[in-house]
């Protein structure tokens, strides 16, 4: 196995470097529903289950969707400048955040309704989806069964472009389980973070700070914890470059040249297989440009969206 895929799965299954103990008591205990979304939740029903979102800003819509370890915070950088030209949409996936969080098995055809029935609660037609890793995958999920209900994507080092060799999928299913995440200490979900990003800035930290808060609290978390691994599943068995590559959908790809999670080697297939796509490489950046690299993220996301306003 090289290099690359072993800190893939080093980051997963939380078997990092020493633990960070001078952030331990920074860290406050937290559960799903206590956490600040900046802006009033809303929620509608899909399949039985409550689904929250929020719904700001006027304009065409944008619709976020984050990552598979994460909620609508994964944005909390962006919305503020987004939704001054933009309506901003994000909603936490069944399992996440402050969604219902259902025991059951996750498949396309689930995340499929589940962004149809987002797009018939809020009354729109079309919308620019915005997906960040796992977020990615599901905007390409949704993108080929709806072309015709998007009008231009961004995906930020987007998940389901890679092919993971059979061994890796037996090693990545065998340690990433509902069992090992809740055995995770919350000085291990803090180095996970920082071993994303190249500079641990205040952003970050943030962000780092409030997930361990929800690993220290426990409360839901078996139930997010089974979203995590469900969402790992249609990782590893969906691969939708080829699919997506099909439509004529504009794309924007973003890319951070020292993503440890996504590796930046793999926007060369997601170019080759995605003709209509543009990329862009955010230099001394990780995995999560919109906390690493917070101003030049935004300015590059706000100007392809006005190219598409």
């Amino acid at each position: 196995m090289n290099s690359v895929w072993r800190m893939v799965i080093l980051v997963l299954v939380g078997l990092t470097m020493p633990a960070l103990a001078q952030l331990t008591d920074e860290i406050k205990e937290i559960s799903f529903k206590e956490v600040d979304y900046n802006y009033s939740e809303k929620t509608f029903i899909y399949e039985g289950h409550k689904v929250a979102y929020i719904d700001t800003g006027v304009g065409k819509p944008v619709i976020f969707l984050h990552g598979q370890a994460s909620d609508i915070t994964n944005f909390e950088t962006v919305y503020p400048v987004v939704e001054k030209e933009f309506r901003v949409l994000s909603v936490d996936y069944p399992g996440f955040g402050k969604s219902d969080k259902p025991e059951i098995e996750f498949t396309e055809e689930f995340i499929i309704g589940l962004i149809d029935e987002l797009y018939r609660e809020v009354g729109i037609e079309n919308a620019t989806l915005v997906g960040h890793s796992y977020g990615g995958c599901v905007a390409m999920i949704y993108g080929t069964a709806r072309p015709e209900k998007i009008e231009t994507m961004v995906l930020i080092s987007p998940a389901g472009i890679q092919q993971f060799p059979k061994a890796l999928k037996q090693t990545l299913r065998a340690s990433f389980t509902v069992e090992t995440i809740l055995a995770t200490t919350v000085e291990q979900a803090v180095q996970n973070y920082r071993k994303l990003g190249t500079e641990w800035t205040p952003e970050l930290e943030r962000y780092a700070l409030h997930r361990a808060g929800l690993l220290a609290s426990g409360k839901e978390y078996k139930g997010y914890a089974h979203a995590m691994v469900q969402a790992m599943e249609i990782m590893l068995k969906t691969t939708v470059r080829e699919r997506i590559g099909a439509t004529e959908i504009p794309t924007l790809i973003i890319w951070g040249r020292q993503d440890a999670l996504v590796p930046h080697f793999v926007s060369t297939k997601a170019i080759k297989s995605i003709s209509h796509a543009r990329l862009e490489t955010m230099e001394n950046c990780g995995h999560f440009p919109m906390f690493e690299c917070v101003d030049e993220f935004n300015e590059i996301l706000m100007n392809y969206l006005g190219e598409n306003k």
